[in-house]
C-alpha cells in the first residue's frame, strides 16, 4: 500500500494535469474569441471600406451629373434664311446651362468662291467669341439660285456650298472641352413656307402705292422672324 507522501504526490501530479488542462482548455477558448473577434473586424472593415467606395462612387456620378446638367450646350444648324426663298441662315445656339467659352467652329471645305459672305463666315467662325445659355448667333450662309419667278442683280450663288459639316468647339466654366460636328444639307431641306405679303396693287398709285409696298415689307418681315 502507497505511503501518505506517495499518495499526496499523486493527487498533486493530478491536480497539475487538471490545472493544465484547463489552462489550456482556456487558452483556446480564448484563441476562438479572439479570431472571431478579428473576422468580425475584418467584415465591418471590409464592409465599411466597401460602403465609403459605393458612396465615393455615388457622389462621383452626382458630380458627373451636376456638370451634364449644368454644361453649355452648341449646336449649329443650316435653316431657311430671313433674306427670301433663296438664301439659308446658320444659326449657332446654346441650349445648354452655362456659358460656353472660346467657341470656334470649322466648316469641312470651303468654297472656291470668295465672296461677301464667305469672308464674313470665316470671321465669324474663326474668332473666339463667348455665347451665354439661351443665346443664339445667326448670320447668311448661303444664297443659292433664285426660284424661278424672282430676279436679282447680284451673282447666282453665295457664300458656301449646299453640302458640308460644321466641327463645334467650346469650354465650359471649369475649362472642360467640347467638340461636336453637324452635318449640313441645304439640297435637303425641302420647301419651305414663304411668309405672304399680299397682292401686287397695281391699280394703287403716288403715296397710296409706296405705303402700301412699305406694308408688304413689314408683313414678309414680320413672317420671316418666325422662320
Amino acid at each position: 500500500m502507497p505511503s501518505w507522501t506517495d499518495q499526496l504526490a499523486a493527487w498533486s501530479q493530478l491536480a497539475s494535469a487538471v490545472f493544465a488542462l484547463g489552462v489550456l482548455v482556456l487558452a483556446w477558448v480564448a484563441w476562438r474569441t479572439a479570431h472571431a473577434t478579428l473576422e468580425e473586424s475584418a467584415k465591418a472593415s471590409l464592409a465599411a471600406q466597401r460602403s465609403a467606395e459605393a458612396a465615393q462612387v455615388a457622389n462621383e456620378q452626382m458630380r458627373r451629373d451636376s456638370i451634364e446638367q449644368t454644361r453649355p450646350y452648341v449646336f449649329a444648324e443650316v435653316l431657311p434664311g430671313l433674306g427670301g426663298p433663296a438664301a439659308f441662315d446658320l444659326r449657332i445656339t446654346n441650349s445648354g446651362k452655362s456659358t460656353a467659352r472660346m467657341l470656334t467652329l470649322t466648316p469641312s471645305e470651303w468654297p472656291d468662291r470668295d465672296d461677301a459672305v464667305t469672308t464674313s463666315l470665316r470671321e465669324l467662325m474663326e474668332t473666339p467669341r463667348t455665347l451665354p445659355p439661351g443665346c443664339s448667333i445667326r448670320a447668311v450662309w448661303r444664297v443659292g439660285p433664285p426660284p424661278p419667278g424672282y430676279y436679282t442683280d447680284g451673282p447666282d450663288e453665295m457664300g458656301m456650298n449646299a453640302r458640308a459639316a460644321i466641327s463645334v468647339k467650346y469650354q465650359s466654366d471649369e475649362s472642360r472641352h467640347y467638340d461636336d460636328t453637324f452635318d449640313v444639307n441645304a439640297d435637303g431641306a425641302g420647301l419651305w413656307p414663304v411668309p405672304e405679303s399680299g397682292p401686287d396693287a397695281k391699280t394703287l398709285e403716288g403715296d397710296v402705292r409706296l405705303f402700301y409696298n412699305l406694308g408688304q415689307s413689314m408683313v414678309r418681315r414680320i413672317g420671316e422672324l418666325g422662320r
